[in-house]
């Protein structure tokens, strides 16, 4: 009994283990150390002077996304407050998405405050736990499988028999085994627009997992201690959305909810999905083999990238980002929007049959043209160049008079700016030609360095 009592002891010490600096021994027998921190911000900083302020007005032309367009309710919406992540597994995988190994084969759920104080907006980041990885082996992919992203404050409406619209209950949902009120919207980042057309639909999912590329790879040696920073772009990226639908009483009814910006692929009025819209970049380095770079620069994102790529080439801010001039995508039809009912009497159901014959006519038609070949060519092109982004490692924030980018690896890199007045809410820096380079450029990086715009 008393050896049963010893060992117990033994694997409660040796299984405490997090981000606070203290190591189990079971980790100090490992071949590698590898500690995975996630942040909910562009900038990769943790000096949290240098990561722009929340900017929470709900206003159309601000937070409130133009395909809200059945149900204006604009004086009753509230910011979110509340930020909820259920991660089920996180895996590493080589940079082509093959061989993947396990680094966290556990669910993990946590809660962020929707505000500049909290770790997961202000650069500190959240700690997520893991398992030690294989020390040699090249890494480019992390896969996240994600199983609720929820913000609270969301809203349901419905139209009555006079057309007025009416507030319904707050939305609720189970996350962490409670119910609590908000909406899932990692449910409608499953599918793209596109995907939800296809008759395999079901067998498709851009969220479980969300591949993030390591910008520069992750190599761990023998014996190394390794930070991994995954950063998701929440921050300053949240906007209302409307999710139609056709209520009990055959009225039409809507959830407002809260998500992250259709910056890179734009929601349409009526529209169910919304994949491809969670944007992150993960980069990898050793914590004594950092340094700091800071600077002045006029208000705005400075942001440095590696002068190569993993694979030794040469590279530019045109490697980064995506050209807007070659984004658009013209739908040939759009899928008509289902019917409700207007007024309950007779001659509201008339009216109600009648538009429904249109309805289906017009869906018939919307059908042939996605079973067209314009149609799956066009939106092949669209989508395959918007998958082609890629996030920028290094990103800080500059208010006007300085900034500074911590945690920098040793290497050569090179330097750019883009004013504020280009980047506005909801959005990311556009266009690389936009980008103002460092006139010493490239960089090498061995100690703290000072870079002024």
């Amino acid at each position: 009994m008393k050896k049963l009592i010893q060992y117990i002891v033994l694997v409660a010490i040796v299984t405490v283990q997090g981000c606070t600096g203290k190591t189990a021994l079971f980790d100090e027998l490992a071949d590698s150390r590898l500690t995975v921190i996630i942040k909910g911000t562009f900038e990769s900083t943790t000096q949290s002077s240098s990561i722009k302020d929340w900017d929470t007005s709900v206003t159309p032309t601000q937070s409130i996304d133009d395909s809200v367009n059945d149900f204006i309710t604009d004086s009753s919406e509230q910011f979110s407050a509340t930020f909820m992540v259920d991660i089920a597994e996180i895996r590493l995988a080589k940079p082509d998405g093959s061989s993947e190994d396990k680094v966290a084969n556990y669910r993990q759920v946590f809660t962020a405050s929707v505000d500049d104080n909290d770790p997961f907006f202000n650069g500190q980041g959240v700690c997520l736990k893991c398992d030690d990885i294989k020390p040699g082996k090249l890494y480019g992919i992390v896969k996240l499988y994600i199983r609720k992203l929820i913000f609270d404050n969301a809203t349901q409406w419905h139209f009555d028999s006079n057309g007025n619209i009416i507030p319904d209950d707050v939305p609720q949902v189970i996350f962490h085994e409670d119910e609590v009120n908000g909406f899932d919207f990692n449910q409608i980042l499953v599918n793209t627009y596109y995907d939800y057309l296809k008759e395999n639909y079901q067998d498709i999912n851009r969220v479980f997992p969300l591949e993030i590329p390591i910008d520069g790879g992750l190599v761990v040696e023998k014996g190394e201690d390794v930070i991994l920073e995954i950063r998701l772009v929440i921050k300053n990226f949240i906007k209302l959305y409307e999710y139609d639908f056709i209520n009990d009483s055959g009225y039409a009814a809507c959830y407002h909810f809260w998500a992250v910006s259709d910056w890179l692929r734009d929601v349409k009025p009526d529209d169910i999905y919304m994949g491809g819209n969670l944007l992150g970049v993960a980069r990898a380095y050793r914590a004594n083999n950092v340094t700091t770079v800071s600077g002045n620069a006029v208000e705005g994102f400075v942001i440095a990238i590696p002068s190569t790529d993993v694979n030794g080439n040469p590279q530019t801010i045109a490697d980064y980002f995506l050209d807007d001039d070659n984004t658009e995508w013209t739908r040939p039809n759009y899928q008509p929007a289902q019917p409700s009912l207007k007024y309950g009497t007779v001659e509201g159901y008339l009216d109600y049959y009648l538009r429904y014959e249109q309805y289906k006519i017009e869906y018939n038609a919307f059908v042939d043209d996605v079973g067209s070949g314009d149609y799956e060519t066009n939106w092949n092109s669209y989508d395959g160049y918007k998958w082609s982004l890629r996030l920028p490692p290094l990103v800080a924030y500059s208010g006007g008079s300085g900034y500074t980018l911590t945690n920098v690896p040793h290497g050569e890199y090179l330097f750019y700016r883009i004013p504020i007045s280009s980047v506005s809410y909801g959005n990311l820096p556009p266009d690389p030609n936009d980008f103002i380079q460092y006139s010493g450029n490239p960089v090498t990086i061995n100690a703290d360095t000072t870079v002024d715009f």
